[in-house]
């Protein structure tokens, strides 16, 4: 009796609409910036990233606890192109949300948002919530997660890692491995060591299409993110072995078959 449907994407194949997904990263990294923009392209409905493909304009709800919305959050959302009147919050002067708070289902009932950006997803457990415990995290996650599907809006939550060094990077969100193991996407925001004017997107986990390619991205001071390219490098290679473990060799074949990507380059192009 049931009946099967495909997923519904809004960034295939890093954030699907009725779903969590989890941004992830190391202070200081661009997980905020990166997420600012995204609001404010589907705010817009601008093209996806490195593509010519528009995104529906339709309404987002933000939600950060660690900014301030009328000196911080909104200055940068304008700075950026958004459409203000498509940014929603709900106000937490008075009551602190929580992700099992019923104004969140009220939020997405009342503007019909398709996207929610929860930052930093620590924030938005209860003072009491013990985040290294399954038991205590499970229902909440399942929550959110049928609170998505229901509204049919992609959820994202923006976290920290730990200081573990050496783990795969699923394993360095803090908190219950429950709480990455609830989104079905897990993206890597990361500052390339090479360049570090440039930071790096990498899908880390995805259960719902096979893994996108890494995307490079530039933040510039009051600017949108400048989106710059497709990247074949994994989270190992960005976190563990570029540049400190890849041979000299290595990081050259890498760079050489990025350039290459779109087509073929004269060799000059490539020494310079």
């Amino acid at each position: 009796e049931i009946k099967c449907k495909a997923v519904d994407w809004l960034w295939y194949p890093y954030i699907p609409y009725g779903k969590l997904t989890i941004i992830q990263g190391d202070p200081g990294q661009g997980k905020s910036t990166l997420a600012l923009n995204l609001a404010a392209i589907v705010s817009t409905g601008s093209n996806i990233p490195l593509t010519h493909t528009p995104i529906n304009k339709n309404t987002v709800v933000y939600q950060n606890s660690e900014d301030g919305i009328e000196d911080t959050i909104c200055p940068r959302l304008k700075s950026y192109g958004a459409d203000l009147d498509k940014i929603a919050y709900i106000d937490e002067t008075d009551i602190i949300l929580a992700m099992d708070d019923e104004r969140l289902d009220q939020v997405l009932e009342e503007t019909g948002a398709r996207l929610m950006i929860l930052d930093p997803i620590q924030a938005y457990f209860k003072e009491n919530t013990d985040m290294n415990r399954a038991s205590g995290i499970r229902p909440i996650m399942n929550k959110l997660a049928k609170l998505a599907l229901k509204h049919n809006c992609a959820i994202i939550l923006i976290g920290h890692l730990s200081k573990a060094k050496g783990m795969n990077e699923l394993y360095r969100g803090l908190g219950s491995i429950d709480i990455t193991a609830s989104a079905r996407s897990v993206l890597l925001v990361s500052t390339m060591k090479e360049n570090p004017k440039e930071r790096i997107m990498a899908h880390i986990k995805s259960n719902l299409a096979p893994l996108g390619n890494s995307v490079v991205f530039r933040i510039n001071s009051k600017e949108p993110i400048e989106w710059v390219r497709n990247s074949k490098l994994t989270a190992e290679q960005i976190v563990e072995a570029v540049p400190d473990v890849l041979h000299k060799i290595d990081r050259a074949k890498i760079l050489i078959m990025e350039m290459l990507e779109d087509g073929e380059k004269p060799s000059a192009y490539i020494i310079n």
